[in-house]
């Protein structure tokens, strides 16, 4: 949920508002973020493309199917790629979130 507290004047309504859209907060509306899902095979780095302008500092996996350790690779990350390599045996598939 992506809430707007500009044109509230009243506190009663401002804390009304609040109390709902704290409660509904998600990533991908309220901060400056990449969401997607990718396949990692094992021992590989999947080069994942995002268009957020700069070089996130972050990521959340938000879900992952199959016994894999996802780190983040050594290549450098840039304004255009971040790197995720597989240190498992396994296949994964995950959805993964950066952040700027």
């Amino acid at each position: 949920m992506k809430f707007n507290l500009n044109n509230l004047i009243d506190i009663k309504k401002l804390i009304q508002e609040l109390s709902v859209g704290l409660k509904r907060l998600d990533f991908t509306s309220n901060f400056e973020s990449f969401k997607t899902s990718v396949i990692i095979p094992a021992g590989t780095t999947a080069k994942i493309r995002h268009d957020l302008g700069v070089i996130p500092q972050e990521y959340l996996i938000l879900s992952q199917s199959g016994n894999g350790l996802i780190t983040r690779d050594p290549t450098t990350w840039t304004v255009d790629h971040v790197y995720l390599y597989n240190n498992g045996a396994v296949t994964v598939e995950l959805t993964v979130i950066f952040f700027k």
